[in-house]
């Protein structure tokens, strides 16, 4: 823009210079021409009607020079209009060429990004694209966290990108979370007063033009992209503003479009994880709690549930005298009619520990009567595991010696994932867990031992008889335990 202006400004000067000259021109010969009438070099005749109109002559001679001296100066103002005219619309032309080429470019990393699947490669394919796009120095972008109100970049590229990896910013404060919560694009040209963007770090090195731009979804924002310009005179338009805010939509729908997918994907991968523990109906609330949660680990309850472990007697011995792979076909077996019978009764596998199982009742989906549901699937898994015991003796007499003994029992219990944000389990924890593995580590081989305030809960089902009071390890008071009979 300077040097144009330099330019039209060299075009006025030689053009008045033009003029100059050509008045000068024209009054040396008007001179010259009145000087030669009156010193009579044009005869006789001549001069005699010349000198009696000599001052007539001079006024008309001098109206002409001033008549066209008027004219070459409105020539010359034409002249300068047309010329500045002219470098407008040649600077419009440029501009608009380097607008159609950056918007050409736009297009093509929109068309990119769309293409793309995966969350991690749009992100750094749209701040690498931005630095030749709008020839910037600095692009980075931030996603929010609705839960904490943060704002973190994901992905950064250009000078200094690996100082903004994971930054925080929270919502409403320095530049990006200003423009974040107000939803509006935002472009700086020249020093940032810090006054204006509580929270803006003091940078080494001068920013000289800056654009930060919503990532919107409807009315919802999700993050924000900047791009900057640093220690450089050239600096951002509006027009470069608009560019990049109609850009941002779209790489706001890639961004979405790709999240929705990974959330699909993980659904289905936490729900087949599920499956193998849970009962369809309780696997598909887990994925649906979990979908809601941003921290797996705060999904738990404070639930009255009941726990069941089952664990085969004598399995130890045995294991030394069979071999190793009937050992393994028998555990298969084991472990599939166990869990088709929890499953059968709306329980889930907590875990298998060895030849042991660990089930519960009435979580994450409550049961009307949950203890009932743990006495039915106790007594069918020793049905179950006599109808097994049958069947591999024909592989080894071994197997006959078997046995499985089993306990339940009903209490207060927390339930839900209990580890960290990369592995956690979902389990129950509580005395009613310690006391059921107590219990069935004392019952006998084909045994179903159960407290009574399991069988208060389902008066009448079954038959049962007293034990003993027993004192267990770990539980602070003796507790009355009671064996399973009969239907």
């Amino acid at each position: 823009m300077k040097t144009e202006e330099t330019t039209i400004d060299k075009i006025e000067e030689r053009l008045w210079q033009l003029v100059l000259l050509a008045v000068v021109v024209i009054l040396f010969l008007a001179l010259a021409l009145i000087a030669l009438t009156f010193l009579g070099l044009f005869g006789k005749s001549e001069f005699i009607i010349l000198s009696n109109n000599a001052y007539r002559y001079s006024i008309f001679m001098a109206i002409l020079v001033l008549l066209f001296c008027g004219y070459m100066i409105v020539c010359q103002r034409k002249l300068i209009q047309l010329s500045r005219a002219f470098f407008k619309e040649k600077e419009a032309a440029a501009t608009l060429g380097q607008d159609v080429k950056t918007l050409s470019s736009l297009l093509e990393v929109s068309s990119s990004i769309n293409s793309q699947q995966k969350l991690s490669d749009i992100l750094d394919i749209i701040t690498r694209e931005m630095l030749t796009c709008f020839q910037a120095d600095q692009s980075s972008l931030m996603l929010l966290d609705k839960k904490s109100k943060l704002l973190e970049t994901k992905a950064a590229s250009g000078e200094g990108h690996e100082f903004t990896k994971d930054a925080l910013i929270p919502m409403g404060k320095s530049i990006a979370g200003r423009v974040v919560e107000s939803g509006k694009p935002l472009l700086l040209n020249g020093r940032v007063d810090p006054a204006n963007f509580p929270g803006t770090e003091e940078k080494d090195r001068r920013i000289s033009s800056a654009m930060s731009v919503p990532l919107k979804i409807g009315e919802e924002n999700i993050g924000v992209l900047n791009v900057n310009i640093v220690d450089r005179d050239r600096t951002f338009s509006e027009t470069d503003l608009q560019l990049i805010s109609i850009f941002a939509n779209n790489a706001a729908v890639a961004i979405h479009n790709s999240t929705l997918l990974e959330k699909k994907d993980e659904h289905i991968r936490l729900e087949t994880i599920f499956e193998q523990f849970h009962s369809p109906r309780v696997a598909q609330e887990l994925t649906k709690k979990l979908d809601a949660q941003d921290q797996p680990t705060e999904m738990r309850a404070k639930l009255e549930m009941t726990i069941l472990f089952a664990d085969i007697r004598g399995f130890t011995t045995v294991m030394a005298l069979l071999k190793l792979e009937d050992i393994m076909d028998f555990l298969d077996e084991f472990y599939n009619a166990m869990t088709k019978t929890v499953f059968n009764n709306d329980g889930s596998i907590d875990k298998f520990i060895g030849d042991e199982v660990m089930a519960f009742f009435g979580g994450p989906v409550p049961l009307e009567n949950s203890s009932e549901s743990g006495v039915k699937a106790a007594m069918e898994m020793l049905a179950s595991f006599q109808a097994l015991k049958e069947k591999f003796p024909k592989n080894s007499p071994y197997f006959e010696d078997l046995g499985i003994g089993i306990g339940v029992t009903t209490g207060e219990v927390f339930v839900g994932n209990v580890g960290s944000r990369r592995h956690y389990d979902y389990t129950v924890i509580g005395s009613a867990v310690n006391l059921a593995r107590r219990m069935c580590s004392y019952a006998e081989s084909n045994q179903i031992l159960a407290t009574k305030k399991t069988l208060t809960n389902i008066s009448g089902m079954v038959s049962s008889e007293f034990v003993e009071n027993v004192s267990f390890k770990g539980i602070p008071e003796p507790v009355d335990i009671y064996k399973i009979t009969s239907v």
